[in-house]
């Protein structure tokens, strides 16, 4: 099992002192018929905890883009799959009758059988906010409010820290994995998608919040993908 960083995230200009968000990377690895993309925030600094990431996909309708934000918020098909075992039914319009049945997968981490050390988790689709002492106390937000199921995540819907006594801290080398997808090696379609992270300093409530988009190939351009993200960062008290 080998892998192959995919994008490259470089600094652009920090608008505060403390802006350490340097961007989003991929990197893959190929599991039997599967390629597994794992996409984590990069930081320029260890001293902080990670709160949320939200705004999945979000379109850029007002204002100049943000980094190496998209105006469309979301390109391609996403195309995951899931290995959790998890099977339910989805009340798609919370009107009490449930509109679709038997739906496999979720994109919760530690759902029904599935846990961090079993060899499901290798080969799933999840969201996570896994960081240095973190455990996967990662919850949805509001906008992921349905069980979510099926082979990609809401426009706009965001997942957060569940466990703040045990914070989100990034590793030695200044990355936090906060996504994992899973597709089909034979998978031909491309992915691209916004998302925004919310940070703090350790000992302080300031929030700070970093901008980019990442980008998902499809598994037979590998050898030819020459990506590089440029991100931005702002401060809001």
């Amino acid at each position: 099992m080998k892998s192959v960083t995919l994008i490259a995230a470089t600094t652009l200009v920090a608008s505060s002192a403390h802006a350490a968000f340097t961007g989003w990377s991929v990197e893959s690895s190929g599991i039997g018929n599967r390629t597994i993309y794992s996409v984590y925030a990069n930081f320029s600094s260890t001293n902080l905890r990670v709160v949320n990431v939200f705004n999945f996909g979000r379109a850029v309708t007002a204002g100049p883009l943000q980094g190496n934000q998209i105006a469309q918020g979301r390109v391609g098909s996403m195309n995951a799959v899931h290995n959790d075992l998890f099977i339910g039914d989805i009340d798609l319009d919370e009107d009490g009758t449930i509109d679709v049945f038997n739906n496999p997968g979720t994109w919760a981490a530690g759902a029904g059988t599935w846990t961090t050390a079993a060899t499901d988790s290798l080969t799933d689709s999840y969201c996570t906010l896994q960081g240095i002492g973190g455990a996967w106390g990662t919850a949805f937000d509001p906008s992921m409010s349905f069980p979510p199921f099926g082979t990609d995540i809401a426009t706009n819907a965001g997942w957060y820290d569940a466990t703040p006594s045990v914070p989100n801290i990034p590793s030695a080398a200044g990355r936090l994995k906060v996504l994992q997808v899973a597709r089909l090696s034979s998978d031909l379609s491309d992915f691209r998608a916004n998302l925004t992270i919310g940070y703090a300093v350790t000992g302080t409530s300031t929030a700070l919040f970093g901008y980019g988009s990442f980008a998902i190939p499809a598994p037979g351009a590998l050898a030819l993908l020459g990506f590089a993200g440029i991100v931005g960062t702002r401060r809001r008290s």
